[in-house]
């Protein structure tokens, strides 16, 4: 989470507030732990859908799975990098090295769960990238895990250019070097991308956020790249990549149950695309 990450509409639990409890009220650390996950999920529909329906897969596996759901990107990867719980629930790969990068952190990913396929879109009459006007605002990501995303679909498109050889996945607005069209692009926290798109050209967005805004599929101008088209992950401290914890984990999300909950929380429609 991408790691993802979110809406401030949504209810923002402290982490503080959050620790101790679990679903359904149930304290967290009690009954045999060698048997309990501890689960930290991100608080948006799709993601609880599934961590629910993931729970009742853990137990059929003889385990239990203590999960609470949080708002908040870093505060739902500082949990398991301290040990307050096993894995997380909310980023892609991208995001999650970053994390570490900045933080010093130790967290891996575990294995892949579905691809939240990303793209430009617009709330204007604009049909295709090159419709696009002169000097076009286009809103993109601040993090650093996300802020590259919308360049690369410019780039395919002849758009935009970054420095020779540099990394496309760490290139910020310092690394363009050819803008013919002089977009100006705005960088804004991700939970306010889909709130500023009728304020701009177009819009970096999510397949997931565009369709929880109400974006019809029609206003997309353009896909994101399939090269970095990167899947959202169950991401766990490194020594803990080869435990039976993440083999438990791994073969309940990757079950029947779980791929339904994914796509009934979109009305059956594939939004979000398994990778199993």
């Amino acid at each position: 989470m991408k790691n993802r990450i979110f809406w401030g509409a949504l209810a923002a639990f402290t982490l503080a507030a959050a620790s101790p409890v679990a679903a359904g009220g149930q304290k967290q650390g009690t009954g045999d732990d060698a048997k309990v996950i501890k689960f930290a999920s991100c608080n948006l529909k799709a993601y609880e859908d599934s961590t629910k329906v993931l729970a009742e897969e853990v137990a059929k596996l003889g385990y239990k799975l203590e999960y609470v759901f949080l708002a908040d990107n870093t505060q739902l990867n500082e949990a398991v990098e301290r040990g307050e719980y096993f894995a997380n629930y909310h980023q892609h790969t991208p995001y999650m090295n970053e994390f570490n990068r900045e933080h010093k952190a130790h967290l891996a990913a575990a294995f892949k769960v579905f691809t939240d396929r990303a793209g430009l879109y617009t709330a204007k009459d604009y049909r295709t990238l090159n419709d696009l006007p002169e000097g076009a605002r286009i809103v993109i990501p601040a993090d650093a895990g996300n802020n590259f995303r919308a360049f690369t679909i410019l780039i395919e498109a002849g758009l935009l250019s970054l420095k020779s050889g540099i990394n496309e996945e760490s290139a910020s607005q310092a690394d363009i070097v050819y803008n013919p069209k002089n977009f100006k692009f705005i960088e804004v926290d991700y939970t306010m991308l889909a709130r500023t798109l009728e304020d701009a050209d177009a819009g970096f967005l999510y397949a997931t956020v565009a369709y929880d805004s109400g974006i019809v599929p029609s206003r997309i101008l353009a896909p994101e790249p399939e090269r970095f088209q990167a899947a959202d992950i169950i991401a766990v401290r490194e020594e803990n990549l080869n435990s039976e914890k993440t083999r438990i984990l791994k073969q309940a999300f990757y079950s029947d149950a779980v791929k339904k909950s994914l796509r009934d929380s979109f009305g059956g429609k594939e939004v979000l695309i398994p990778v199993w």
